[in-house]
């Protein structure tokens, strides 16, 4: 074979090298460098000329493992297969190059052998991955920031399969161990009396593919009673729901702060009342004093005329009578306790405490049919109805006097077991863009106010297994409607209230296609 015919063979075989994709590297047995193609010399940053006066050991300094600790020559490769004459590989190493940079590659070496089959060296092959373990990186950094994150988050952040166990957790509460949380069943920590609604709006989550919030309550260190604002989250793989994100807000201490506020707007409502109450009161006490009198002066001569005059006297002292029994109806403290209530007779008290703060703004007209007993607490459900009337007599102040109109009206719905109560007023309306909100806590339109009469009326209502509706339009008027079970049974409310949500979602939606 002539010089040229073996030029000619090593031309084609780097010919070869250069359009082989990757790195390729032939080592001799002592470890120099005895040849390099052109994607090894571009990875490694270095020319031809360069890389064939070194051997595998000078890039020891340059050299990490996948955890950024140095890599040692004697982990490398090409350095096992000239010890044990074996393939060895794939093993990533970063490499750094003269000109600083980091590069990441995967690196196999295999055995060269002469013709008697001894070992000659070997052929390095390598792949560049640095892209990928730079996405890899950022994709490391951004899970830490968010692992830290919810680490630090105030809410709890769960993770639960399709059996409803605890997968992971943000954080564990002090007086638990990780050991007790993970595995459990997300229901281990609920109020037994909340399990069923709890699991009914997971099932619906999971079988809508879509969030539901919901408050609940949670079972805290020495078994006390804490409240949950929570989401639940479907994550869906597959168009099935593989496993449920829950996110949980204690607002135990907001809950208790809004009741106490409850507590002092209702006692305001009897504040607000009081003037017109005493002024509601001067008359029939000056109408008691004056027969009182007249029966104990020496003008009444007559038995016939001093008996009528304290007959009269003991009638204005039973009207004063009954307008204390409504204030203190109205003022009683307590628990919410829930009995069979008149829903017209509160109506009536409450019709009667405001009256001298709506009366002397419009004209009150009732219509009130007979309606069952239902399931309430008598002094909030007046409290709730004095905050809607004394609301749309307040609608009203934009309206001419003779014009302003407030109607009182009874319905029954039998089917769904709900009596309505509807109070309306032909008022300036309440906007689209503020309807959507008009119950959240501490959002008013008003000049003055707390805004919490109207959140605060819907709390109690949805507590007595009720619910308020809304209807507005501008310049025409709004409409309140207060349902109420009469049910006894909670879970028999409930699945009546459920019921007429769905029904009145499913004539909203009609009502959309229209």
């Amino acid at each position: 074979m002539t010089i040229r015919t073996l030029h000619e063979g090593e031309e084609l075989v780097r010919r070869i090298l250069d359009a082989v994709p990757g790195g390729v590297v032939h080592v001799a047995r002592d470890g120099s460098i005895k040849s390099a193609n052109a994607d090894a010399l571009a990875m490694l940053g270095y020319r031809f000329d360069d890389v064939t006066k070194r051997f595998i050991a000078d890039w020891e300094p340059e050299t990490l493992n996948e955890d950024g600790t140095p890599c040692a020559v004697t982990d490398y490769p090409v350095a096992q297969v000239l010890g044990t004459g074996k393939e060895s590989g794939p093993r990533t190493i970063g490499v750094r190059r003269p000109d600083g940079k980091l590069i990441w590659a995967v690196f196999r070496a295999v055995p060269i052998r002469d013709a008697e089959g001894n070992l000659d060296g070997a052929v390095v092959t390598f792949l560049d991955i640095t892209e990928r373990k730079q996405a890899e990186e950022r994709v490391r950094r951004s899970e830490e920031r968010w692992r830290s994150l919810a680490e630090h988050l105030p809410d709890f952040v769960c993770l639960i399969d399709s059996n409803e166990r605890i997968v992971s957790m943000n954080r564990i509460l002090a007086h638990l161990s990780e050991t007790k949380v993970i595995g459990a069943s997300i229901y281990d920590f609920l109020d037994p009396a909340h399990v069923d609604d709890y699991r009914t709006k997971l099932h619906q989550t999971v079988d809508e593919k879509r969030p539901t919030r919901l408050e609940t309550r949670g079972i805290g260190r020495d078994g006390k009673i804490v409240w949950y604002e929570t989401v639940l989250i479907p994550l869906v793989e597959d168009k099935e729901v593989a496993r449920v994100l829950i996110v949980a807000r204690d607002i135990t201490e907001r809950r208790a702060m809004l009741a106490n506020l409850a507590e002092k707007e209702r006692l305001a409502s009897v504040g607000m009342l009081a003037a017109s109450i005493a002024h509601e009161i001067m008359n029939p006490l000056t109408y008691v004093l004056g027969n009182l009198d007249f029966a104990l002066s020496e003008r009444c001569t007559d038995d016939a005329r001093r008996t009528k005059a304290l007959t009269e006297a003991r009638e204005g002292a039973g009207r004063m009578q009954q307008i204390v029994w409504d204030l203190r109806a109205l003022g009683r403290a307590g628990a919410q306790e829930l009995f069979y209530v008149d829903a017209r007779a509160v109506l009536e008290t409450a019709l009667r405490l405001s009256g001298p703060e709506v009366g002397r703004t419009a004209r009150v007209i009732l219509d009130l049919g007979e309606i069952p007993g239902v399931f309430a607490s008598e002094s909030r459900l007046c409290q709730v109805f004095i905050n809607l009337l004394v609301n749309a007599a307040q609608a009203l102040e934009q309206r001419p006097q003779a014009e302003r109109e407030i109607r009182v009206r009874t319905r029954h719905n039998e089917a769904e077991s709900f009596v309505g109560i509807v109070i309306s007023d032909n008022g300036h309306g309440i906007a689209r863009e503020h309807l959507d909100r008009i119950f959240e806590p501490f959002y008013t339109t008003k000049r003055s106010g707390t805004g919490l009469g109207l959140s605060i009326s819907r709390d109690i209502v949805n507590a007595m297994g009720g619910r308020i509706e809304v209807e507005s339009v501008l310049d025409q008027g709004t409409t309140f409607t207060v349902w109420l079970s009469t049910m006894r049974d909670a879970k028999g409310a409930k699945k009546a209230r459920e019921a007429s949500e769905t029904t009145r979602n499913a004539g909203a939606a009609e009502a959309d296609k229209r």
